[in-house]
């Protein structure tokens, strides 16, 4: 841990020196690699190794992927609501009308596209290393890795990532950015084509697991699926994550409320994790877990008929409702003021294969079957149903019970059987138009872009 920190310490020095963030939010603004030092930056396998650790380091620097991403995205679905300091911003996600001046969109757009421009400079300048050492490759599966998990995120947050015909995509970059200039969004079709590019890659090439910090090639197998899951190719979904399962390389924890006690302490069910510890990464996301973003009555209902109760929630002396998720942590026995984020854990795969498999060749029983073994594992009774689609909507419900306020999967949920005709996702959460199943792109990305950055529909 105390080398992982050295390491990322000293590359995000070096980062900064080499590529900082505007408080402007075209994604076109982000200062260059500077041309004096270009060239001199990875020369060799060690140069691209520590510059590496700086584009994991982006992950826990600030409350962008830790915090907000996660906590508006729930807020958005139906298991988190605003805090008691919450305001105008925080309420605009809990009532699915948020505007292009919100300051979030601004802070969560800004850095992703600063990953994804310092994954670019270690991809482009570790390609071009002459070189036959064999973590050459491994270095740029993971920084791919990590520029897919990326443009994924960006993708369902501000693109229509339902609609494989749509214009409306992200803004595509494979290049560390080098000049000003504006670049219109790419369609969704080749948003993903690239995501799968570079999860493909990864897993042939990225490391095999080994912790949960880095990238592997199981946790891109496990991204891999995740996409085509969006995608609707449910046949490769479903044969992804029956590898990732059957690979035995995770196990799921022996209770569900060991998630969330063991966190960096030998976790056994995680597939990519953002470390912590309480010197170097103080991202209070507990404080900010409970003072700004709380959890919704609807949630808690839900919750109240389930086994995972007593783990997912907590209160106060005072009543007060805490995410016992994320409620402070500890770490050989020292309280922290940081934690965690989850990226994937092998819950979630689970449950993927669940979905795509009953929706690619209506295999009741192999559904059933992925669903019970969580169930199983939180203590709840077991799924007995063999209607294709009460299975298809307990396994969603399931998302929310198992998942529920960790990374707002259940509002991408909802958006996806909405568009699957499942649902009616204002059955759930009524929304001011159809418009509002993805978020606005930040205002001044578009304004700055005169015309060639369009505007997604409605806003």
């Amino acid at each position: 841990m105390q080398k992982l920190y050295k390491n990322i310490f000293i590359t995000l020095t070096l980062i900064g020196v080499l590529t900082t963030s505007c408080e402007i939010t075209d994604v076109t603004d982000v200062d260059p690699v500077y041309q004096v030092s270009e060239d001199k930056v990875i020369t060799n396998v060690d140069q691209a190794q520590t510059v590496l650790y700086g584009v994991y380091g982006v992950l826990i620097d600030g409350l962008d992927y830790i915090v907000y991403m996660p906590a508006v995205t729930s807020m958005m679905g139906t298991t988190m609501k605003p805090g008691v300091w919450g305001g105008g911003a925080e309420n605009a996600f809990f009532t699915n009308n948020v505007t292009s001046d919100n300051y979030y969109l601004e802070y969560m757009y800004t850095k992703m596209y600063f990953l994804i421009n310092n994954a670019n400079h270690v991809i482009t300048k570790t390609e071009a290393l002459q070189t036959e050492d064999v973590r050459k490759q491994e270095i740029i599966g993971e920084a791919k890795f990590l520029r897919a998990q990326s443009n994924f995120y960006l993708l369902r947050l501000f693109g229509e990532f339902f609609d494989m015909d749509s214009a409306y995509g992200i803004v595509l970059k494979t290049q560390p950015i080098s000049n000003a200039d504006p670049q219109a969004r790419a369609n969704v079709n080749d948003v993903y084509d690239l995501i799968i590019d570079d999860l493909n890659f990864a897993i042939e090439n990225a490391p095999d697991f080994s912790n949960t910090f880095y990238g592997s090639k199981l946790a891109a197998k496990a991204l891999r699926s995740k996409v085509a899951l969006y995608q609707k190719d449910y046949v490769t979904a479903a044969t992804l994550a029956k590898e990732v399962i059957d690979a035995n390389e995770r196990q799921l924890e022996e209770s569900f409320g060991d998630i969330f006690t063991k966190k960096i302490d030998n976790p056994n069910e995680v597939l990519f994790q953002t470390p912590f510890d309480n010197l170097n990464d103080r991202n209070n996301k507990a404080f900010m877990l409970r003072a700004y973003f709380g959890l919704s009555d609807d949630y808690v209902a839900l919750m109240e008929t389930d086994a995972r109760y007593e783990d997912a929630i907590a209160f106060t002396a005072s009543g007060s409702i805490r995410n016992n998720k994320f409620n402070g942590s500890t770490y050989n026995g020292v309280p922290l003021t940081a934690d965690t984020q989850y990226f994937m854990r092998l819950a979630e795969t689970n449950l993927i294969y669940a979905e795509a498999i009953l929706r690619s060749n209506n295999d009741i029983e192999a559904a059933k079957g992925a669903v019970n073994t969580i169930r199983e594992r939180s203590g709840n009774p077991l799924l007995t149903t063999n209607d294709p689609q009460e299975l298809l909507n307990a396994i969603r419900i399931e998302k929310i019970l198992e998942l529920g306020t960790e990374a707002g999967e259940e509002w991408f949920d909802l958006v996806r059987f909405h568009k699957e005709g499942d649902i009616n996702i204002n059955d759930y959460k009524e929304l001011p138009s159809e418009t509002r199943l993805i978020l606005p792109l930040p205002n001044q990305t578009v304004e700055l872009s005169e015309g060639i950055i369009k505007q997604n529909p409605g806003y």
